[in-house]
């Protein structure tokens, strides 16, 4: 009755005089209170936690990075390093490769954890200011056995008599037993009064006092119904899956990854420590560097990336409660848009605003998600637009009863086509994401209400707007627009889409450098018995890398087509074939010539060995420096486009340069050298892409003779179409060319 809102059927039962009796409390005193009477109603009470999981320290995140056998492997090496070391070298130099060990172990497991703790206290002082209010909810006034006390909303009973208060949210869904009348606000405005006595959990008194019979707490409760249909599965990032760190609590730590025995432990330290004469391996450190540069710098790029571009681009207009949820933005190709959550914002400027309206339903759809209206009203409101929400006999109008009564062949059959659902409630709204994201899409939901937060939970990104949301809502949603405007919603795609760009211009960086200067490191000690690109250096490189190089890319502006590019997908790879073409193209390059001029560069300069090594390391970073610049571009040749707007990359090189010219001292003629070195690497990138740009445009030129298509000739123009006709997009679809 509660639930429907039946006034006949309250009315038939008694009215709330019946249903008091029913659950055997007094409208006056409350219920008994008694240990049997309150041990009974506990067995019928499904508690709802309210609470949010207490954070961890940073001790037990500290333990939670060491949690990895890899840690474990390096620390055996380290010890073994320390002592075969000693005993080989004496005490004057055999404590450098273990200490280099040791010391990439540090940064391997504290780097983790200060970045782990940081995001996860950014992320509680971001909801501070919903936990705050939400703080008076914590304890209610209930009558029972005719007294009033204070008690926690988790120990709340049927039958309970509750007092609400301006502010109070509701703790359960019951039944208004005052005189007066209260004023609600849950996404929109309403009012409880003897004619309209239903109450709902999670809704806040704006105006008045009175009391509340409890018939239904936690799960129960009509917002517990809904939580129960959801499928509450982890929401995944658009990264790919190597990439994506999910955290899984545990109360210790444990060895990830396979078994593996004592004997393969020591099998793979001699492997990795020892030559085969028995001496420590001078790879040993070089592959600890590289790993501390990808396990760290990438992790490291994408937190920083994230972080960034959050708060430039959401400014004061949005904020963004999960860290992730912009990114994920980026991969979304349908957006359900509760009609609540922007009409009432000004009723007087609607619909005025559907030209607006329509073009960036336009500009959404171009950028490949689709929007669905939903609404609770018959009459959606938005009968002026629909000429341009239905483009096309294949999209429709249908009624959440409709849909609900559809067999589930038909609704999956049907979804991908639905432009506005009228009547719907939230139970329609939560199947349609849900048939959604099984037909491959990522939903990201606009909701209002307490009651759509299982919808909001439910779908892939769950948004609200500050200005009509309920608190409940607020609390239970990723990003927070404070802005109502719906052109924001492009800019949060946007944001992600830049923030997934730059960092595979950096993911491609980190690989080249490593690739680069572990291959260097492997052919000179098979060669002369000694790597040219010592560990410390290496160090130094992906320090130069990851930080000044990371901040020069990862703050790239977006560019003027970003939108056009169709949603990321979880199974693309996160290597692209053009990222693979100029990582190869640029490893080659510097191998080649690094180790041409080990093998002649003394002969040729007439420089000593000493000097040889400096030029090569020299050499080595200013590649790197000047392949930043390649990295801007991934597949365009013109990798200076732009340049000229970020000061932060010209920044980033000129410090880059001057701390290794600080760190090598040579000749000027010899930095000359190694500067030429560096600046081929562009002729080698623009080289590149222009060969395979006509590789590619041959191996297409007969498919498009044989199709009957004259580049040299314009086509005949074709029907015309609607700008907004454009294919649905899902994760088993290929994407849509711009």
């Amino acid at each position: 009755m509660v639930k429907d809102k039946d006034m006949d059927s309250l009315q038939k039962f008694g009215g709330i005089q019946g249903i008091a009796e029913a659950l055997d409390t007094s409208l006056e005193n409350g219920i008994p209170g008694n240990e049997e009477d309150l041990r009974s109603r506990r067995i019928t009470s499904t508690i709802l936690a309210t609470t949010q999981t207490p954070a961890r320290s940073f001790l037990q995140i500290l333990l939670k990075s060491c949690n990895s056998y890899i840690i474990f492997l390096l620390f055996v090496s380290a010890v073994l390093s320390l002592g075969f070391g000693i005993k080989e070298e004496g005490n004057r130099t055999g404590w450098y490769e273990g200490f280099i060990i040791l010391l990439a172990i540090v940064v391997l497991v504290v780097v983790p954890a200060l970045r782990d703790f940081w995001l996860k206290h950014s992320q509680t002082m971001t909801c501070t200011g919903n936990q705050k209010a939400l703080e008076m909810w914590e304890n209610v006034d209930v009558f029972r056995g005719g007294c009033q006390q204070k008690l926690s909303i988790r120990n709340v009973l049927l039958g309970d008599i509750i007092c609400l208060e301006r502010d109070y949210l509701v703790p359960a869904d019951g039944l208004f037993i005052s005189s007066g009348f209260l004023k609600l606000n849950d996404g929109s405005e309403f009012i409880v009064d003897k004619k309209n006595p239903f109450l709902f959990y999670g809704a806040k008194v704006t105006e008045g006092t009175g009391r509340m019979l409890v018939t239904a707490v936690g799960m129960d409760t009509t917002w517990g119904h809904l939580m129960k249909q959801g499928t509450h599965a982890p929401k995944n990032t658009p990264l790919p899956a190597e990439l994506d760190k999910e955290d899984v609590d545990s109360s210790l730590p444990d060895l990830k990854g396979k078994p593996i025995s004592c004997e393969e432990i020591m099998n793979a330290i001699k492997r990795i420590v020892l030559k085969p004469n028995g001496k420590i391996s001078t790879m040993t450190t070089s592959l600890v560097m590289s790993l501390v540069g990808l396990m760290e710098g990438i992790p490291f790029a994408i937190t920083l990336a994230i972080t960034y571009w959050n708060k430039k681009m959401l400014s004061d207009k949005a904020v963004a409660q999960e860290p992730l949820a912009c990114l994920t933005m980026a991969s979304v190709t349908t957006i359900c848009l509760d009609k609540s959550s922007w009409l009432p914002l000004n009723p007087m400027a609607v619909d005025m605003c559907c030209t607006e309206m329509l073009k960036e339903i336009e500009a959404g759809r171009n950028a490949g998600f689709n929007v669905i209206f939903v609404s609770e009203d018959n009459l959606s409101g938005l009968e002026v637009c629909e000429g341009g929400l239905l483009p096309d006999s294949n999209r429709m109008v249908l009624e959440g009863e409709k849909f609900l009564n559809h067999s589930p062949e038909e609704r999956m059959n049907i979804v991908d086509k639905i432009t506005v659902m009228r009547s719907s409630f939230p139970s329609d709204r939560l199947l349609l994401v849900q048939c959604l994201k099984k037909k491959g899409h990522k939903v990201a939901m606009i909701g209002v209400k307490t009651n759509e937060i299982p919808v909001l939970k439910e779908a892939d990104v769950g948004i609200v707007i500050e200005t009509c949301s309920s608190e409940m809502a607020r609390k239970g949603a990723e990003i927070i627009i404070r802005d109502g405007n719906f052109n924001f919603l492009v800019t949060i795609v946007s944001c992600g889409k830049c923030t997934y760009d730059n960092i595979r211009k950096y993911i491609l960086l980190v690989l080249t450098v490593n690739a680069a200067g572990l291959l260097i490191s492997l052919l000179t000690t098979i060669c002369f018995g000694y790597s040219s690109i010592t560990s410390v250096q290496l160090l130094w490189a992906n320090f130069v890398v990851a930080l000044l190089g990371g901040l020069a890319l990862l703050t790239e502006p977006p560019a003027g087509k970003l939108m056009d590019m169709p949603p990321l997908r979880r199974t693309k790879p996160l290597i692209t074939k053009p990222m693979w073409r100029n990582l190869v193209s640029q490893v080659l390059y510097q191998v080649a010539i690094l180790m041409a001029f080990q093998f002649k560069g003394q002969a040729i300069l007439h420089i000593k060995e000493k000097v040889s090594k400096t030029i090569i390391f020299n050499s080595f970073v200013l590649c790197q420096v000047f392949n930043q610049v390649n990295a801007r571009e991934l597949e365009k040749k013109n990798a200076f486009r732009g340049i000229h707007r970020n000061i932060l990359f010209w920044v980033a090189v000129g410090v880059t340069l001057v701390l290794q010219v600080a760190f090598i001292e040579i000749a000027h003629i010899v930095s000359g050298f190694c500067l030429l070195i560096g600046v081929v690497s562009w002729t080698i990138d623009c080289t590149t892409k222009c060969t395979s740009g006509c590789i590619r445009d041959w191996l297409i030129a007969p498919i498009n003779s044989h199709m009957g298509v004259n580049s040299m000739t314009p086509s005949a123009p074709s029907e015309p179409t609607s700008n907004l006709e454009l294919p649905l997009i899902n994760e088993n679809s290929p994407p849509v060319s711009s």
